[in-house]
Parts: structure tokens; sequence; C-alpha cells
């Protein structure tokens, strides 16, 4: 087989994708002095990202990454909160004033990815982009993975550990015999808007509003963006046509919060984006020689709004985790294993609670089968 240039014949971790909880974990193994890590991201960090508020008690986990001043300097607008319109008909706000840990941050998350990159590759990791895992299978001393580069060829790396990064597909995962166990199929479809030259932001609170079909989500983003989602299923999309821009932006002027403000503002169209938005988990989250970190090991419903905060925390953990096993000791295994499965209860609880606090449109379909999942 034709080498891809830069890849090993072989390594002790290989972590397959690049996003927050793979670069976190790879950070994380580089704080702790294991080496001959390979980092395989899919992409090249230039398709756009949707934004993403991050919480004031992520900057704990930046600390221990190492990341914190860096962070600091990267320029991420401020988030003071958030407020919604859920459950009643009036505003409620849940601000960061009086959080000892200060503000959280609006995301320029393309930007953010490429600098968690940037950083592992400053650590000594080796960060292959565009490479793509097509073939998986387990051997005595590990696991073997086929890949193929960005000019198409294919080399085969022998990794001793293996961690999956892979998001919500939790392919490695899947590979390996796991099963997702799926709670909800939600999609959201996202439209960016841009403020003209000389306004003002209009709020550093992100927004939930609750409608009779779903739910909006609005943020600022960093270099005078705004980001407006509508959040539903698929057989609501299917009814409203949302899909189609023109009734997007016609389901937004209907809303009495999410469209305030917008007189003058660009909106492209081309740059709308559909994506999937489940609850799931695996069925079980490591093996022999294995672990699924992040959305890859289970994905939250987009109303917690704690996906980066969970890829990071679970790198952290990964990564003692993999020292354990080098010294053969698996607690810290078993205790990753049982945090998990807690931390989706106390999501399955707190899902349930949020959606049951809704009851102004009993007859609605989305509302009625989200009362009924939970």
């Amino acid at each position: 087989m034709t080498a891809i240039t830069g890849i090993p014949d072989r390594c002790r971790v290989a972590i397959i994708g690049g996003g927050p909880a793979g670069c976190a974990t790879a950070l994380a193994l580089a704080r702790r002095g294991i080496d001959q890590v390979v980092l395989i991201e899919a992409g090249d960090y230039r398709r756009p990202r949707i934004g993403e508020s991050l919480p004031p008690d992520t900057r704990q986990l930046l600390k221990r990454l190492g990341l914190w001043d860096d962070f600091q300097r990267q320029g991420h607008d401020p988030c003071l909160g958030s407020c919604s319109l859920w459950g009643s008909e009036t505003l409620g706000y849940n601000d960061f004033l009086g959080n000892p840990q200060g503000s959280g941050w609006h995301l320029d998350r393309q930007r953010f990815e490429r600098w968690l990159a940037d950083q592992a590759q400053a650590r000594g990791i080796a960060l292959h982009t565009r490479t793509r895992l097509r073939t998986l299978s387990a051997t005595p001393g590990g696991h073997r993975l086929q890949l193929r580069g960005p000019d198409t060829q294919v080399r085969t790396l022998q990794a001793d550990y293996l961690v999956d990064a892979s998001g919500q597909q939790a392919r490695v995962a899947r590979l390996l015999g796991a099963r997702q166990v799926e709670l909800d199929q939600l999609i959201c479809v996202h439209g960016f808007f841009t403020r003209p030259p000389a306004a003002p932001i209009t709020s550093r609170l992100t927004l939930l509003e609750a409608v009779e079909y779903g739910w909006w989500y609005r943020a600022s983003l960093p270099d005078g963006k705004l980001c407006i989602a509508l959040t539903c299923d698929r057989p609501t999309l299917r009814a409203l046509g949302a899909r189609d821009w023109r009734h997007w932006l016609n389901l937004l002027a209907d809303t009495r919060h999410s469209a305030r403000d917008l007189q003058g503002h660009g909106f492209q169209p081309e740059q709308m984006i559909v994506s999937p938005a489940p609850s799931c988990q695996l069925d079980r989250v490591m093996g022999q020689g294995w672990l699924a970190v992040g959305d890859a090991a289970g994905s939250f419903d987009p109303l917690m709004a704690r996906g980066i905060y969970k890829a990071l925390e679970d790198g952290l953990t990964a990564a003692e985790v993999i020292a354990g096993w080098l010294e053969a000791d698996a607690t810290a295994a078993q205790r990753y294993a049982s945090h998990v499965e807690q931390r989706f209860e106390e999501f399955r609880r707190m899902r349930r609670y949020l959606y049951a606090q809704e009851l102004r449109w009993p007859q609605s379909g989305f509302w009625q089968a989200r009362h009924a999942s939970s």
C-alpha cells in the first residue's frame, strides 16, 4: 500500500476526530507526558461551524488544559447570560453577573477549533487533516486502522489505544460493536445575519423562544454576525417547509423576540445550515483498548448548550483513563464509565423538566412528542 506522508506505522494513542473532544484529549495526554499520539481529522478547519456559547465554568477546564491565558487573548465576545420565553408569556432571565467565574463567551466556533488544533500541534501532537478512517480491526496489540489521506493514498496505522472523538456518528465505537441508544432526534436550521456597520450589539444574552412548532435560539457572534436557529423535529420541518429560506424567514418574522432589531441586517440564504441534533448515548463508552469522548459518547439536546464543555471535560478524563491503562490500573476507566452514564441520566432529568414547563400548545405535535419522549 502507498503511504500517506507523515503518518507513522504505529502509535501509542490514535484519536479519530480533531474537534474539541479530540483536541482536548490530545492536549491532556501531552500534559501527562504521554507521547506518540496521532490526531486524525477528516476536515481541514475551513468549513463554517455553528457558533456556541461557553458557560463561565469552562475557564476551569481551560486552565487544567493549560490553555486559559492564550484563550483570553483570542478575543471571543463575552456572553452575559441568557433570557427565555419558555412556558410563560414573560421573558425570564439567567445572567452571569453574580457568577464568581465571571461571564461566558460567544465563540467564533471555526476559529476556536482551529486554535485548539494549533495548540495541540504546538505541544507535539501529530495532526493529520483531510484524513479519513476507512476500516478498523482489533488486534492482539491494539487496533489496526486503514486511513485515506487527502491525496487518496492509504496507510495502515497500528494503535495501542484508540479514542473515538468522531462526534454524533460515533463511527469508531459502532465499528467496534457499540450501539447508539436514541432518546430523541431534533433538527436545527441556522441562519446568519450581519449587523450594519454602525449598528451596536443589541444584546450579549443568548435568547430561547418557544413557539408552537418548536423553539428559536438567537446569539451574537464575533465579527458582527448574529446566529438565529429554529429547532424542531423532521415531521414539523417538512410540514413547515422551513428548509426553504423564505418560509424560514416568514416564521422568524412572526416571533415575538427572536426577530427583534433585525432591520438593516444582511442575510445570505446560501449560508444557512441544516444539522441533526440527536439526543443519544452509546450502550457502552469503552472496551478493550478504546473509549469514546464528547458527542461520540453521548449527544445532548441543544437546549442544554453544553456540547463544548462536555467535550473538554471528557478529554481531560480520557487522559486519566489512558494513563491508568498504561499502568494496568482500571479504576479511572470505571469512574469514567460511571460518570458518563450518570451525566446522561442527569441530562434526561433536566430535559424532562425543561420540556414539561412548556404547556401552552397541548395540541402541538412537536410538544406532544417531546413530552412523551421525556
